[in-house]
């Protein structure tokens, strides 16, 4: 017997299959949609981590830029690019009108100076804004002579005067040392203070001069400031030192240097004829005590060259030993309560205490004050 074909279970095993595949394209539709949905996303988050990742590393490289620039200086004709080309740059550096910290620069254009740190003036003149004009910005601390490389030992860090930007350090000169920063002249006071310890930061230099025969104090310091602060006109900080001469000193020679000797003295300003710097006048009245019979103390403001040597020629003496043991109060050997001691031997040297920074914000606060009311 033949059976009729079963055309009823094809056709629903037919309609099942389409069911299926309809099922499943609708699956793959769905999940093809949220893969793309999330890859976009996903995409879209990297490229924008992307973005971010290159603008923060311009950034950094920017800021890299700028920190080196900071580090290593500029060249000292390009302070003065918004009021002067290069070449007439090189003229004013050459004819002695330029002062780096204090000191002239003759010969001397391709110096670097470093920015927010370095004070250049023209003609007794600070140069200001001169960073800036070389799109030097210091973003850190803003503006002004604030930046600090490489850390700084100067006191404590909530000063208005930001002097922990800066060291400053007292140095017992030996005799034979000479106060240039000069690096061609032989036992010049840097390569000194560097063969007895010390290892600078930034670059230093001695404020003031100390003649090759006298030893003792000095300061040397990487602020700028420090020179016009405490050696400048009527800013002028007292100097005492113990003299020493080859005879007997009377109470009329004491009296005589205490009133003010007439000497010749000549200027170490570069820049100027030698009669330019020639000055016959009669020194300015000083603090002078007895020691011993031919020795005693003496307190100066002056800063005439070679000032006490030439004072005792004139009385007819000659000085054996000259010995500097305080400027602007800060002491040789320090014998005050809390003190450390202070320098015992020629070549000793330490960072300003508390007590003594306190002396140095005084100083240049009254000389920012003093600026303020011209």
């Amino acid at each position: 017997m033949n059976r009729p074909p079963p055309i009823f279970s094809q056709s629903r095993a037919t309609l099942l299959v389409v069911l299926i595949v309809h099922q499943l394209l609708l699956f793959a539709n769905s999940f093809t949609s949220s893969y793309i949905t999330r890859s976009s996303y996903v995409l879209g988050t990297s490229r924008r981590n992307l973005i971010q990742q290159q603008t923060s590393k311009r950034s950094s490289n920017n800021n890299n830029e700028v920190d080196e620039t900071i580090a290593v200086g500029i060249r000292l004709n390009k302070v003065f690019k918004a009021t002067h080309s290069r070449r007439e740059a090189d003229k004013l550096i050459e004819f002695g009108r330029v002062c780096v910290n204090g000191e002239t620069v003759r010969n001397n254009a391709g110096m670097r100076v470093i920015p927010y740190r370095d004070v250049i003036s023209l003609d007794g003149k600070v140069v200001r804004g001169w960073e800036r004009m070389n799109a030097i910005i210091d973003d850190k601390t803003g503006a002004g002579n604030n930046h600090c490389v490489g850390g700084a030992i100067g006191g404590n860090n909530d000063d208005d005067l930001n002097t922990s930007s800066y060291e400053y350090v007292k140095y017992f000169k030996p005799l034979g040392t000479i106060c240039t920063t000069d690096s061609r002249i032989r036992d010049n006071i840097i390569d000194a203070i560097k063969r007895d310890g010390y290892r600078p930061k930034h670059r230093v230099y001695p404020v003031g001069r100390l003649d090759k025969e006298t030893s003792g104090l000095i300061v040397l310091t990487s602020d700028g400031r420090m020179v016009n602060a405490v050696l400048r006109g009527e800013r002028k900080q007292p100097k005492v030192y113990k003299v020493m001469v080859n005879g007997r000193l009377e109470d009329d020679h004491l009296r005589r240097l205490r009133d003010g000797i007439v000497i010749k003295t000549v200027a170490q300003r570069k820049g100027r004829t030698e009669e330019e710097n020639t000055l016959i006048a009669k020194t300015k009245p000083c603090k002078v005590e007895r020691i011993g019979p031919s020795s005693c103390r003496m307190t100066l403001t002056e800063g005439r060259n070679r000032q006490i040597r030439k004072m005792m020629e004139a009385l007819g003496f000659r000085v054996v030993k000259l010995h500097r043991v305080e400027f602007m109060g800060l002491r040789l050997n320090t014998s005050r309560g809390g003190g450390r001691g202070g320098l015992e031997r020629p070549g000793d040297w330490e960072y300003l205490d508390d007590d003594e920074m306190r002396l140095v914000r005084d100083a240049l606060r009254s000389a920012e004050e003093g600026k303020t009311m011209i």
